[in-house]
This record gives C-alpha cells, structure tokens and sequence, in this order.
C-alpha cells in the first residue's frame, strides 16, 4: 500500500465531464483542489484522466480568428479596391487591414 494518496486536480470541479469526487473516493483518492495549493506531497503516481466540459476547455475560450488576419498588404489593398473603398497606399498592413474589418 502507498501513502501517495492525493489527487491535485485544478479546480473548480463542476468544469469536469465526469464525477471527479466520485472516481476518487472509489480509487480511494483524497482530492485536492491543485490551485490552492503548491505543495504536491503524497501525489499518486498514477492519478485519474480527467475531462473538462467542451464550454471549459481552452480552445472554447478563444474567439474565432479572422480568416482577415492572414492576408498579406497586396491582398488588402486589392479586397479594399475591390470594394472600392479609399486608402492611403503608403498605410500600413494593420491600419489597412483594419479599415478592411470595418468595412464588414
């Protein structure tokens, strides 16, 4: 039997898909809340997977990038030209590709 005992799982832990309560007490886990926290005394070696709600996981988080920002300045300016939409030729790729955005 081993004294490592301690699951660390970050917190809070309604964010995970399953029971983390749960699967401890029936892997004969303590849990503990790993953001509270620094010490990992007495960690198990090998500690439960633990899946967080898609609306909790990192790319969820992150709004969409504009497909926009990866046009080089001679593909702004020609989509501003194309909409006929006036612009300082000598402005930079942010400034133009900004005008570009508001322009919808």
């Amino acid at each position: 039997m081993t004294d490592n005992n301690i699951w660390y799982l970050p917190g809070p832990f309604h964010r995970y898909e399953d029971d983390v309560k749960a699967i401890a007490k029936k892997a004969g886990l303590i849990i503990i809340d790993a953001n509270v926290t620094e010490d990992r005394g007495g960690e198990v070696e090998k500690p439960p997977k633990a899946k967080l709600k898609a609306e909790y996981r990192e790319k969820a988080n992150r709004p969409e990038a504009d497909p926009r920002d990866k046009f080089t300045l001679d593909q702004v300016k020609a989509a501003l030209s194309g909409a006929n939409v006036a612009f300082d030729d000598k402005a930079d790729l942010p400034t133009l590709l900004k005008l570009l955005k508001e322009q919808g």
